[in-house]
């Protein structure tokens, strides 16, 4: 029984520092905080047009810059874009 007690103590001892240094618990967490700013910025502009898609990635690079997190890559269009070419004609 004493052997027991004495194996499972030292398992225990082992595993805790492993388990603290562990660095996917960080990342995890900053994906986690990095979805939600998505998901609550997505709540509150559920439309899909470019003055949305705009105000969506303020508020989304708004919430991640106030939670210590890169801001992301602007999805919206800008004002300036030309238009895309028309096809051509097919024959």
């Amino acid at each position: 029984m004493k052997r027991l007690a004495l194996c499972a103590a030292v398992a225990l001892c082992v595993a805790l520092p492993a388990r603290a240094a562990d660095p996917v618990g960080p990342a995890n967490k900053r994906w986690k905080q990095a979805d939600a700013c998505i998901a609550d910025a997505n709540k509150q502009v559920p439309d899909h047009n470019a003055a949305a898609l705009r105000k969506r990635d303020q508020l989304t690079n708004d919430c991640m810059i106030a939670h210590k997190l890169q801001p992301l890559t602007k999805v919206a269009p800008a004002d300036d874009t030309p238009p895309a070419p028309a096809a051509p004609p097919s024959n």
